[in-house]
């Protein structure tokens, strides 16, 4: 059974605007940057009209992973995170993945900005997926872990950017 993932954020400014900031290619680099990531890589910014598809890439230290997922991952691990953007009536959605690469282990879900007062809401739901018996689940938890980590690290960023 996939491990859930359940995020939310607030912040300052309306949605139009965070969501416009995601079509910035210095703010999608200055994000993922924050992130934490090694070797972190903005693969490709796409916006067809008001879409937007984003695709980072980035690795992580085995060192700081438990060693039955490093044992079973030769090296350090690199993670495609792609989420694919689109305004709705009430703010903007997206679908986002996070595959590990050369690894059984990926977290889907959905994120959303929606007004709250004069500012944002982000909220963001997935799970973590990892079909291997015996230690999927705890495989599923870490990788659950590491995302709600990485959204907690952008939030810090998005926050300390200018208002305007």
């Amino acid at each position: 059974m996939p491990t859930p993932l359940s995020v939310r954020q607030e912040f300052d400014v309306p949605p139009a605007q965070l969501y416009a900031r995601l079509k910035d290619r210095d703010f999608v680099t200055g994000r993922l940057n924050a992130s934490g990531g090694q070797d972190p890589e903005v693969v490709s910014l796409d916006v067809v009209g008001d879409d937007i598809t984003i695709v980072t890439r980035q690795g992580i230290p085995a060192a700081i992973l438990p060693s039955m997922v490093s044992a079973m991952i030769p090296g350090d691990p690199v993670t495609e995170r792609t989420e694919t953007w689109r305004p709705v009536a009430d703010g903007y959605e997206a679908t986002f993945s996070v595959v590990v690469k050369g690894a059984p282990a990926s977290l889907k879900g959905t994120m959303a900005l929606r007004p709250m007062g004069t500012g944002t809401e982000l909220v963001v739901d997935g799970a973590a997926s990892v079909p291997i018996p015996l230690f999927g689940a705890k495989v599923e938890k870490m990788v659950a872990e590491q995302v709600e980590g990485v959204l907690r690290r952008e939030e810090r960023f998005i926050k300390a950017q200018p208002a305007g």
